[in-house]
């Protein structure tokens, strides 16, 4: 039985921790898991394309690090994938598959970054001229992945809203899930989520695709909310992203209040994690992105996170940590 039909036969709906780019690195999948733990996770975006080629393999190889101490967890974890010839992701598909830590792979074709959109990747795939091509992907990788099940994360259209099209187009592949971002490339994050899009893709999938899993994603900030529109619109499974950084405790069943010492504590233990992860091989600026998520809300939080955003090394950062009381304030 493959992870997505675990998950269906487990929860309903199940909680997955979406893919984001320099943000779910296998430190970050290892912090919000250690919080509460959602039902699956999935890797940064990893090139297919890139993997293909020698130069471009450490950089790929990089998004694709699983730490052991993550693996313990047990919080099954898919590689999301991207590019534009099928025979790299055949190739691709084939590697991760003998690798042995991914529990499925999963296809990007939503991101919304114009120089990849603009080759024809990931969100780019939605263009009705390159859908022959969208595809093809799936047959390789689906070739490639063996007994690993392969899902998709798209979203609704790329200029205009075109959900019945596209979507009825993917759900004829024969994937193991499907995951609608409710928003069109264009509108990137500007707009609401279009969840009735969503919901219009699910009523497809039992028409075209009935064993096919939907997952909906867009705008999901609690683990509450997320049950109200699963129940809503008739899906199996929620996706949370940007949510995760408005409370790492997002996946918890039950809400809960976190104080600032317990908060500071795990921005210590992400910081530590980062280091001994990653050293001098990767930048310490990514880490300043979520110095927000565990200081604010108190007396002070504002000087205290101008603090950490001047430091420039997790040294800096663990000095201004050291002299941080219980009750939030520097002393």
């Amino acid at each position: 039985m493959n992870v997505w039909s675990q998950l269906h036969q487990a929860h309903k709906p199940f909680f997955i921790f979406a893919p984001m780019d320099d943000v779910t690195d296998t430190v970050f999948r290892e912090v919000v898991a250690r919080a509460a733990k959602p039902d699956l996770t999935m890797t940064e975006f990893a090139s297919s394309d890139g993997f293909a080629h020698p130069k471009g393999r450490p950089s790929v190889e990089q998004r694709l690090r699983v730490n052991d101490t993550e693996v313990e967890l047990a919080v099954p974890l898919i590689a999301q994938i991207w590019g534009n010839h099928p025979d790299h992701y055949y190739a691709m598909a084939k590697d991760l598959a003998a690798r042995q830590q991914f529990a499925g792979i999963d296809i990007n074709m939503g991101c919304p970054e114009k120089g990849i959109v603009k080759r024809g990747c990931c969100g780019g795939l939605i263009k009705a001229e390159n859908w022959e091509n969208a595809a093809a992907i799936i047959e390789a990788t689906k070739a490639g992945a063996g007994n690993l099940p392969v899902s998709v994360k798209t979203r609704i259209g790329l200029g205009t809203i075109i959900t019945e099209e596209w979507v009825s187009h993917l759900l004829k592949q024969d994937i193991a899930a499907l995951i609608i971002h409710g928003r069109t490339v264009r509108e990137m994050s500007r707009v609401p989520a279009h969840w009735d899009e969503i919901g219009k893709a699910v009523k497809l999938r039992d028409q075209l695709a009935p064993k096919t899993l939907m997952i909906g994603n867009g705008d999901v900030l609690s683990r509450n909310q997320g049950e109200r529109l699963a129940a809503a619109y008739n899906l199996d499974g929620i996706m949370i992203g940007r949510g995760v950084f408005q409370d790492p405790f997002v996946f918890a069943s039950k809400e809960a209040e976190h104080p600032p010492e317990e908060m500071f504590a795990i921005l210590l233990h992400h910081v530590n994690l980062y280091d001994s992860t990653w050293g001098d091989a990767k930048s310490y600026n990514p880490l300043k992105r979520f110095f927000k998520m565990y200081v604010s809300g108190f007396p002070g939080a504002a000087e205290l996170r101008a603090r950490l955003m001047d430091t420039k090394t997790p040294d800096e950062a663990r000095k201004i940590m050291g002299r941080i009381t219980p009750s939030g304030i520097v002393a």
